[in-house]
């Protein structure tokens, strides 16, 4: 989930509590689309406009990083209602495979996408879940964030950077915090040290962090007034009217596309390029 709503602070009790199969297989038994996936409560308009943000920043992020996925294989963590499966396809990949929590997700990926591989399981447990190859390209998209436990956390990126090949590539969203973590229940936002320390242990070196969103997400990184203000408007509007947000998310679009193409850092999720050191 994409959502920052979860990242205020909890008691480590009921950090410890959180069942992460079980909540993500409740999400997509409750929610469908982009809502079982994205920001719950924004409704299915805004987060619509959402997605077309992360699609041009995709594409934005691909081209300045030269990585090609022409002939590519690539593997998809967290692949959930399929939205990257459709632009790895779309962007020439030869061979997409992909592993997710739920079961429910997994029986729906496989039946839009016949001819892609998915199982499901946990990458934070040991690889043999997901597959014994190594690909041109992997991609974990709004998914480690809410690995609560800091060793599953290490362990998952660890398990990524066998599943890369060497010189191949990483693509990742985080959060990228410049101060401490914050915790929730459902979601730790990592500080960008410790990010950058457990991408190195996996074997990866990042050569490229741009902004995934400026103004139409959870500004968590950022102390600006205006950019909370302006989040809070943007909850109020939304979780009054569907029809209300998906016109507010029409009118950020072009904005938020500028903003993130022109600003070397965001105020909320990233995605970084990494590229799998020779062995």
């Amino acid at each position: 989930m994409s959502a920052d709503d979860r990242s205020v602070s909890e008691p480590r009790d009921s950090v410890d509590a959180f069942d992460p199969d079980q909540f993500w297989e409740g999400m997509h038994v409750e929610y469908h689309g982009f809502e079982a996936v994205g920001f719950v409560g924004l409704g299915a308009g805004f987060n619509r406009w959402m997605y077309r943000v992360r699609r041009h920043v995709l594409r934005r992020a691909l081209a300045r990083a030269g990585v090609s996925l022409r002939g590519a294989t690539v593997f998809e963590v967290g692949a959930g209602t399929g939205f990257y499966v459709s632009r790895w396809l779309e962007l020439g990949a030869a061979h997409v495979s992909g592993i997710d929590l739920s079961a429910t997700a997994v029986e729906a990926l496989r039946a839009e996408f016949p001819t892609v591989e998915f199982v499901q399981g946990d990458i934070a447990d040991p690889p043999d879940v997901s597959c014994s190859r190594r690909y041109d390209l992997v991609s974990a998209f709004d998914v480690l964030y809410h690995i609560v436990d800091d060793a599953r956390y290490v362990r998952a990126l660890a398990n990524i950077g066998e599943l890369t090949r060497p010189g191949g590539h990483l693509l990742l969203s985080d959060n990228f915090l410049h101060g401490p973590a914050i915790r929730g229940r459902e979601q730790v936002s990592h500080s960008l040290v410790e990010i950058d320390d457990a991408l190195t242990a996996a074997g990866f070196e990042v050569v490229l962090r741009l902004p995934m969103f400026f103004l139409m997400n959870n500004p968590i990184d950022s102390q600006s007034r205006f950019l909370r203000g302006s989040w809070r408007a943007i909850q109020r509007t939304c979780y009054r009217s569907d029809t209300a947000g998906a016109a507010l998310g029409a009118v950020l679009f072009p904005l938020e596309l500028l903003l993130t193409a022109v600003a070397h850092e965001g105020p909320s999720t990233e995605l970084v390029v990494c590229r799998r050191r020779d062995a």
